[in-house]
């Protein structure tokens, strides 16, 4: 199993759970929640900064030497700190859903109709991915962040917060 957090601070954050080839969205108030939803994960890919800067850290002029638009954790303090504090809870690894939508040249709305949930669903593919070293990483002194990258499968809609994920490798989704 697997986590993917869309991380919020004046909504409720939106956590997808990966079980197999099936993503489950729920929107959530607490870090409590958050932990107790994604205890048993094998990672958990969230959606904010986990290491802090004034301006942008060396790891976000990777991103924008590349074209991908990030926001300097000093911008987002309050997220950042979450962001940090679920860290510590959580085996955690910073993901930016809207990159690796624009490096798969996916629009968030073919995954749903809410950018929140479809952004949680990135997330955790995302961390299913790296389990299988099949993402594309940033790194530098002060962070690393995981993105999608190459042939991954567009997630399926079922309808009220679940998500098929078809196969197109020869490894399993867990």
């Amino acid at each position: 199993m697997e986590c993917g957090v869309d991380l919020a601070v004046k909504r409720k954050s939106a956590v997808a759970v990966m079980d197999g080839d099936m993503i489950t969205v729920t929107f959530i108030d607490s870090d409590d929640e958050i932990v107790d939803m994604c205890k048993g994960a094998s990672v958990v890919a969230v959606d904010a900064p986990l290491t802090t800067a004034k301006g942008f850290r060396e790891v976000d002029r990777l991103f924008l030497s590349r074209g991908l638009r990030v926001f300097p954790p000093s911008f987002i303090s309050s997220l950042t700190e979450r962001g940090i504090r679920l860290s510590r809870r959580l085996r955690a690894i910073e993901t930016h859903p809207t990159s690796s939508l624009k490096l798969l040249g996916w629009d968030w709305r073919a995954i749903s109709g809410n950018k929140d949930e479809a952004d949680a669903v990135v997330c955790a593919l995302t961390a299913n991915l790296w389990l299988r070293g099949r993402t594309l990483a940033f790194r530098a002194s002060d962070g690393e962040i995981y993105l999608l990258q190459g042939d991954v499968p567009l997630p399926r809609r079922l309808g009220q917060g679940k998500y098929l994920v078809p196969d197109n490798s020869q490894e399993p989704f867990h």
